[in-house]
């Protein structure tokens, strides 16, 4: 079973960053902004109940995975210390939580709209729209230690690890913040793929081998 997980847990990745995509394109665009009106915003939910929904269960799964991706990520570590990678998994588990309250406060707007106040769905979709500093903070640590992890662990070629680097750094400036995350989920795609096909670390496909060695037949 362990072995199967080490060589399949990267998929985890793929499969957050395909809900991701999915999620946005249900829940679509043109959410009420900061200043909109409490009536503006119960109407808006009213009519996009079911698609806010959809998309605010989703985003909430691929949080789920992502974890798991960075979970096989520290696995995948070839040489030196884990604690790096331990850090990086540290910055998803920030990342999907920050994450998963934020749209948490979506949810609330979409699936309790019938008990909203003006005064409560103007409070809420400002917490939506404005509560990001948990992911952003998140993300960014998953990008800085993931891509050193990456670089110095030897899990994929080093130019990735410099990209997912720059991607957590970029994760911090607040006017590209949204689109760091998006390109988090695009580098995870891919490297979940990389790290099926290489397959485990050889170190670990060694002990393996003499695991089954040990065997008696």
């Amino acid at each position: 079973m362990a072995a199967w997980l080490s060589k399949w847990g990267p998929l985890a990745g793929v499969v957050s960053a395909v809900l991701i995509v999915v999620a946005f394109a249900a829940s679509g665009t043109g959410t009420p902004g900061d200043n909109s009106t409490g009536p503006q915003v119960i109407r808006w939910y009213t009519a996009n109940h079911g698609r806010a929904t959809l998309g605010d269960l989703l985003v909430g799964l691929a949080m789920f995975f992502l974890v798991v991706f960075a979970a096989a990520l520290v696995r995948h570590v070839r040489r030196g210390d884990r604690w790096i990678a331990t850090g990086a998994l540290g910055g998803a588990v920030i990342a999907a939580l920050g994450l998963t309250c934020l749209i948490g406060f979506d949810l609330v707007l979409a699936t309790d709209t019938k008990d909203l106040t003006s005064t409560s769905a103007q409070t809420l979709i400002l917490l939506e729209n404005d509560f990001f500093l948990p992911a952003v903070l998140g993300f960014a640590l998953f990008g800085v230690l993931g891509g050193l992890a990456v670089v110095v662990g030897r899990i994929l070629p080093a130019w990735m690890g410099w990209v997912l680097f720059a991607v957590g750094i970029a994760a911090l400036v607040p006017p590209i913040s949204w689109f760091a995350m998006l390109a988090t989920a695009l580098w995870v795609l891919i490297a979940g793929i990389w790290m099926v096909v290489q397959g485990p670390p050889a170190v670990e496909r060694a002990e393996s081998i003499a695991a089954r060695e040990r065997v008696p037949a």
